[in-house]
C-alpha cells in the first residue's frame, strides 16, 4: 500500500482558508471543494469512520476542511460501531442505557489517566457535567430538530462546527470520527439529513463530480 501524504501546513492558520479556496479553485473550479464548506448527509446511511492513529494514519482536523489529497488514506476505515461515543449515544438515547451503564464515563476516564485532559474533561466530574449537557443537546435536537449553523462566506455556505465527513475515491462519505455526540444523536432520533463540515476529498471524488451530491439540500 502506497504512502499516505504528509498532511501540507500553513505558517499562518488564519490563512489557511482562503488559501485553500484559491488554489482549488485554480485547480478545478467550482467542482473543488471549500474550507470548512457545509454538506448535506444522511446519518442513517453513514457506515465508516475514519481511523484516527497519527502513528499510522494522517490525523486530519478541522483545520484540513477542504483539502484534496490523494493516496490511501481512504481506505483507513472501521465500521461506524467502532465509535464508542456513538455507540454509547444509541445506548442511552434509543435504548434507555443510565450513561454510567454504556461505558462511557469509564472509557473517558482512561482517556484522561493516559492523556491526560480529554474532551475539556480532568475528572470525573467534569465527565458527569459533560454528559449532562450531550442530554441537554439532545432534548434541543429532539424539539426543535437539528440546527443548521451555516454562516455563508465569499459565496461559500460553510459549517464552522459540526460533524466532520471526508469523502472517499468513490465520492463515499467517511465519518471523520470528530461530532461523535451530534452523530450518534441524529442516528438515535432517526434523522435522514443534517449539515457536516466537509474534511479530506480523495481526487477521485473530484473527477467523477461527487461533490456536487453532498452540496445538494436533497442529498
Amino acid at each position: 500500500m502506497p504512502a499516505n501524504p504528509a498532511i501540507p501546513s500553513s505558517p499562518l492558520a488564519i490563512l489557511r482558508g482562503p488559501f485553500r479556496d484559491v488554489a482549488n479553485y485554480l485547480s478545478g473550479g467550482g467542482n473543488f471543494p471549500r474550507a470548512q464548506e457545509r454538506i448535506w448527509i444522511n446519518p442513517t446511511r453513514l457506515t465508516r469512520i475514519y481511523t484516527r492513529n497519527p502513528a499510522e494514519t494522517p490525523d486530519y482536523k478541522r483545520r484540513h476542511s477542504g483539502m484534496v489529497l490523494a493516496g490511501d488514506w481512504d481506505q483507513c476505515t472501521e465500521p461506524l460501531d467502532q465509535s464508542w461515543k456513538i455507540a454509547a449515544c444509541l445506548a442511552h438515547f434509543r435504548d434507555g442505557v443510565p450513561w454510567h451503564e454504556t461505558g462511557v464515563y469509564d472509557r473517558m476516564q482512561e482517556m484522561i489517566d493516559t492523556r491526560g485532559p480529554f474532551d475539556s474533561c480532568t475528572s470525573m466530574a467534569d465527565i458527569i457535567a459533560r454528559y449532562k449537557k450531550i442530554d441537554a443537546l439532545y432534548s434541543e435536537i429532539r424539539e426543535n430538530g437539528f440546527r443548521d449553523e451555516t454562516v455563508y462566506k465569499l459565496g461559500t455556505p460553510r459549517l464552522p462546527e459540526g460533524v466532520f465527513v471526508h469523502l472517499d475515491r468513490n465520492g463515499h462519505p467517511i465519518f471523520g470520527a470528530i461530532g461523535n455526540h451530534r452523530l450518534g444523536i441524529a442516528r438515535a432520533l432517526g434523522l435522514t439529513r443534517i449539515p457536516a463540515q466537509l474534511g479530506v476529498v480523495h481526487p477521485g471524488a473530484i473527477d467523477t463530480n461527487a461533490l456536487a451530491k453532498w452540496r445538494s439540500a436533497k442529498a
